[in-house]
């Protein structure tokens, strides 16, 4: 349940939770921007040829790795 206060003691906390969510979103942008930019590329030399070992571990690292920073 949401709870919502209008008492000013809590506007400090705030103000720092939306400054400090800034960065976040930032760096989830430029994540998705550079996803965008490379991925013409990517789908060129890694998803067209046959699978191997270090295409299991690119695609593990790349397509694992930013679910995990966007959720932490």
């Amino acid at each position: 349940m949401t709870w919502i206060s209008d008492d000013p003691s809590w506007w400090p906390i705030m103000n720092v939770q939306r400054v400090l969510s800034y960065p976040v979103v930032a760096s989830i942008a430029l994540v998705v921007y550079d996803w965008a930019l490379i991925f013409g590329q990517e789908f060129e030399l890694v998803w067209m040829k046959r699978w191997s070992l270090m295409k299991v571990l690119y695609l593990s690292v790349r397509y694992i790795g930013i679910p995990y920073s966007v959720y932490v």
